[in-house]
């Protein structure tokens, strides 16, 4: 038993970590994006994490059996890592870069829920109907969210778009289709093998689109803008941070803390993350949540927590 609440204390503490590591993301990413533009920025994060990754890499292949590596189907991998690392972040720090930190981590926060639907749609995950009402309830919250520029007066909601918020939803819709296929696909895999290769994959993504952004074919054009980017610390130290902290320990985190609870539960802790960027965001950024979002963040939490609870129930 007590071997049992160890492992469980050990899954909370990671995903502590990853909740801080994340929940602080957007806030030190934010500035940068004056800088350079979005997929550029994604270029560094990934041409650093695939440094680091290197070791991490060959390690993973070499403690991996030879019988599980076989299961490993290279094109599917290339295939999802598109939508989930490509698509999916280029239009996040699309948005990231026409709204505002806060209104952009409010909305990510709600990534779950559109995982949730996933599963139901693609992986046929059953749902009661105390769930059904959560996710409404919640999914109503976040639609409330997005739309919250609407209902700006004066230029309250000047810093804030509906064009960003729009993106993030998009990439909260195309995790909604990465999450449960990833689940299916990679079972009997290691993650950190899958997100290790997943690096490389980003990396000649987002070089592509920066070679598409800047009208050339040619990769070593891209060098002018990496070394005059790289060397401002303003955008060298967010690519740094995402690399290292958002994407290597980040990510392990997050697989570790799943590995002793219900994925159920590991999920709540994404809801955690407000604590994390709402004071960091006004210390750092000074913005400030408005009561649109905290009205809107209320309704999400109320159906997150009726539909949570009926989860509890069934076990």
């Amino acid at each position: 038993m007590a071997k049992k609440g160890n492992t469980r204390f050990q899954s909370y503490f990671f995903l502590l970590i990853n909740t801080i590591v994340w929940g602080a993301a957007f806030v030190i990413i934010k500035p940068a994006l004056e800088f350079t533009t979005p997929f550029r920025y994604l270029l560094y994060r990934y041409l650093i994490a695939g440094i680091f990754a290197l070791p991490i890499l060959f390690f993973t292949i070499k403690k991996t059996k030879k019988s599980v590596l076989k299961k490993v189907n290279l094109k599917n991998i290339i295939l999802l890592e598109t939508i989930g690392s490509g698509l999916a972040l280029a239009v996040l720090y699309s948005g990231l870069k026409l709204t505002s930190a806060l209104e952009a981590n409010l909305l990510t926060t709600t990534v779950p829920i559109f995982v949730t639907l996933g599963g139901i749609i693609l992986l046929k995950e059953k749902q009661e109907r105390h769930e059904w009402l959560g996710l409404i309830i919640a999914f109503f919250g976040t639609i409330i969210l997005t739309l919250a520029p609407i209902f700006a007066l004066n230029g309250q909601f000047g810093k804030f778009s509906i064009w960003g918020n729009l993106l993030i939803l998009l990439h909260n819709v195309l995790n909604l289709f990465y999450f449960p296929l990833a689940k299916k696909t990679y079972q009997g895999i290691p993650k950190l093998l899958v997100s290790s290769i997943s690096f490389y994959i980003s990396l000649v993504i987002f070089a592509s689109l920066s070679l598409f952004e800047i009208g050339s074919f040619n990769p070593l054009s891209l060098i002018p803008f990496i070394s005059t980017e790289l060397s401002n610390i303003s955008v060298l130290w967010p690519a740094f941070y995402m690399a290292v902290f958002g994407s290597i320990i980040g990510l392990t985190a997050y697989i570790k803390g799943q590995e002793g609870i219900e994925a159920s539960e590991a999920s709540l802790f994404w809801y955690l993350q407000p604590l994390v960027y709402i004071p960091l965001g006004f210390i750092l950024l000074g913005e400030k949540i408005n009561t649109v979002q905290v009205m809107s963040l209320l309704v999400i939490f109320i159906g997150v927590f009726i539909a949570e609870r009926r989860v509890k129930r069934k076990k």
